[in-house]
């Protein structure tokens, strides 16, 4: 179970080093040729690729089987099949020959050294010889390159020719191939899921007017979050946010955002690793900043729990279903640039797919290695995956994961929950599944209900800001050990959610004590 992993790790204090990336040392020090083939490769496969259909079948048969999929699961020809459609993008990981296990050390990685510039020179060349063996037209490069990441160790291409595949998936030198653009046919929401502000009208016992004329959501009683604020605000502590676009048109956002009690100093900063810019029309990203960390003051406007942090937010998809390449690779660069933002405290993400991803594996390992507390929602129920369980990368241990609860303890009507799930947020009504949590609209200072696990986790980023603005200074694992030991079943865990609702006040209290 993921927790089993969490605890222990708050023993530990966490040493940054300074800005020098030492090379990640080999398990051998006996030369090694630069490319290495598997003991027992694999044969090319025969016959023509899978149907997107079949593909389908086999895929989404894993999926319910065995209640997770992993691309490492299936076979050859499944693999390549799976790059016959969409835009045809695989996602190469790679390490030199001799290298372990690097995903503890993936922020630690010197691309620019001799053993990790060799093994990817030699990857692009086998790939050329392949293609361009009997060929009419030689293949460069330029064809064929998706993505060279400066950073990780990937190399994205589009490539669907099955002697080159195979080829690549015999390498010692491979740590992964990843159909990156793969995606289920039949899914009609594609694109389009959580870009759509609530058209419900807001409940006057869903808000309560606190100073200077701010509107508090209701259930920020329900975790003691105004108790918490007697002690602190969030000072000092600034969340990252990765989602899919602020609004151009919301000033607390933007130049209001740091006014009223939010005077303090703080700022928004913005970045995209998706689209050309980090405004977008989906009112998502907004939504959950807002949650995060919007401003307290006299407007009239929903409080965010955090309202004395500072704000980075990277649009790095185009929303909350991370079904696209582009939105897989644009997650992944965000995580490096929130890794490489050394005021960013925590990141919260309200995003997810129901595939594993090692190229949003290696993001997330960048990011936790430089630090940074990575909360992610479990997930929120779209058509095919209503049974499912928690998405990634929530699923990945190195992320918190965070799903919504209702008045009476049970998960949200959308919600997503099962083993993975570290906290619980209570964001839904017992009696409308629409009245749900509270947050700034895409213009204008009238609150909007906001619900899933989305909202819960970004309510929770917000939480763990608070916490950490206590002492700036604090790891990762002291927060974190605050907001568990604190929290509601600790410490006798759920099956499903976890250690429960997040108590902000005790959590305080407790890095208060630290």
């Amino acid at each position: 179970m993921k927790r089993s992993a969490l605890l222990p790790a708050f023993t530990f204090v966490l040493v940054l080093s300074g800005c020098r990336k030492d090379p990640v040392a080999p398990d051998a020090s006996a030369a090694l040729p630069v490319l290495m083939q598997k003991e027992v490769p694999a044969e090319v496969p025969v016959g023509e690729p899978m149907s997107q259909e079949e593909l389908d079948r086999r895929v989404i048969g894993l999926l319910e089987e065995r209640n997770d999929f992993r691309w490492e699961w299936v076979d050859l020809r499944t693999l390549w099949s799976a790059v016959q459609y969409n835009d045809h993008s695989l996602a190469i990981g790679y390490k030199p020959s001799g290298y372990g296990d690097i995903s503890n050390k993936m922020n630690e990685i010197d691309l620019s050294s001799p053993e990790w510039r060799a093994v990817h020179d030699a990857l692009i060349e086998l790939i050329l010889k392949n293609l361009n063996t009997g060929a009419k037209d030689p293949v460069t490069l330029r064809d064929i390159l998706v993505e060279d990441d400066a950073t990780l160790p990937i190399i994205t291409v589009r490539l669907t020719d099955k002697t080159t595949i195979t080829a690549l998936y015999n390498l010692q030198n491979v740590r992964y191939l990843e159909p990156l653009d793969y995606w289920p046919a039949n899914d009609t929401e594609r694109s389009t899921s959580g870009c759509s502000p609530s058209t419900t009208a807001v409940n006057a016992a869903d808000q309560s007017t606190i100073t200077p004329n701010a509107r508090l959501p209701w259930n920020f009683n329900n975790h003691s979050v105004p108790t918490a604020w007697t002690l602190s605000q969030g000072n000092g502590v600034t969340v990252g946010v990765i989602d899919a676009g602020l609004s151009a048109s919301q000033s607390l956002l933007g130049g209001d955002f740091n006014n009223g009690d939010s005077n303090v100093g703080r700022t928004v900063t913005t970045g995209y690793t998706f689209g050309t810019s980090a405004y977008s029309s989906c009112t998502h990203g907004n939504s959950m900043s807002a949650l995060a960390t919007g401003p307290r003051n006299n407007a009239g406007a929903p409080v965010g729990v955090a309202y004395e942090s500072s704000l980075h937010f990277i649009r790095g998809c185009e929303d909350v279903v991370l079904d696209k390449s582009s939105e897989r690779t644009g997650v992944k660069n965000a995580l490096v640039a929130m890794g490489n933002n050394a005021a960013v405290r925590v990141v919260s993400m309200s995003i997810g797919t129901p595939f594993s991803s090692g190229v949003l594996e290696d993001g997330v390992n960048y990011a936790y290695g430089a630090g940074k507390m990575l909360m992610a929602a479990a997930g929120t129920s779209f058509s095919w995956t209503s049974w499912w369980g928690v998405v990634y990368p929530a699923a990945l241990t190195k992320c918190v994961a965070v799903t919504g609860v209702k008045e009476n303890g049970s998960k949200c009507s959308s919600c997503h929950d099962g083993s993975q799930v570290d906290l619980t947020i209570l964001m839904e009504r017992n009696v409308s599944s629409s009245r749900n949590s509270l947050a700034l609209p895409a213009s204008g200072v009238n609150s909007t209900y906001i619900g899933g696990s989305s909202a819960a986790t970004s309510t929770a980023a917000g939480i763990a800001a608070l916490v950490w603005s206590v002492n700036p200074a604090f790891t990762r694992a002291q927060v974190q050990n605050c907001l568990i030991t604190t929290a509601q079943f600790y410490p006798s865990p759920s099956g499903s959610k976890g250690y429960g609702n997040i108590n902000a006040a005790a959590a305080v209290n407790c890095a208060l004590a630290l």
